[in-house]
C-alpha cells in the first residue's frame, strides 16, 4: 500500500519523502576534539612549563641552559617520537586514544632516556610529577578546546 500523497507548505510529495526530508534535517554531527594546527605548540609549551616549573621548584632554573636542555630533550624525544608513531597530530578518528598512548609512551621513553644517557634514577618522584603534570595539561587544553569549539558550533546553528 502506497503512503498518501498531500500538497502543502512544504511542498508536494509523498509523507515518506516529507519524514526522510525531516530526518535529514535534523541531523546531529557528533564532532571529534578538536585538532588545531598548533597542537604540536601547545604540546611543547606543555613540557616546556614542566621543565621550567620543576626547575624552579628545585632552584635549578638559575642554572645556565644546559640544566633546562638536559632536562627538556628526553621529553620531547619520548612525546614527538611517540606522536608521530601514533599519528596524534595527523589522525581524525581516536584522538583520545593517540594522545594517551603518546602520553604513557613518553613517560615511558623519557625514563629509558634518563636512566641510559643522563644516569638519572629510571623511576622517581620525576615519573609522577611528569605523569600527573604532562596528562593534565595536554588533555587539559584538548578538553577546554573541545569544549569551546562545542560552545561556537551550537551558538552558530
Amino acid at each position: 500500500m502506497a503512503l498518501p500523497s498531500f500538497s502543502g507548505p512544504c511542498g508536494g510529495g509523498s509523507l515518506a519523502d516529507v519524514t526522510s526530508r525531516a530526518a535529514a534535517q535534523q541531523t546531529v554531527r557528533v564532532r571529534s576534539p578538536p585538532r588545531p594546527r598548533l597542537a604540536p605548540l601547545f604540546d611543547l609549551v606543555c613540557i616546556t612549563t614542566f621543565v621550567m616549573f620543576g626547575g624552579e621548584r628545585h632552584q635549578e632554573i638559575s642554572q645556565d641552559i644546559s640544566w633546562f636542555l638536559g632536562v627538556m630533550w628526553p621529553l620531547c624525544v619520548g612525546w614527538f617520537g611517540v606522536a608521530l608513531l601514533s599519528r596524534l597530530y595527523t589522525r581524525t578518528d581516536s584522538l583520545w586514544s593517540a594522545l594517551t598512548i603518546t602520553w604513557i609512551g613518553c613517560i615511558v621513553i623519557t625514563q629509558i632516556l634518563r636512566g641510559a644517557v643522563t644516569n638519572d634514577p629510571w623511576i622517581g618522584i620525576f615519573t609522577v610529577v611528569a605523569t600527573a603534570y604532562l596528562g593534565l595539561t595536554t588533555f587539559g587544553w584538548r578538553f577546554i578546546g573541545g569544549l569551546i569549539a562545542r560552545r561556537r558550533a551550537t551558538s552558530t546553528t
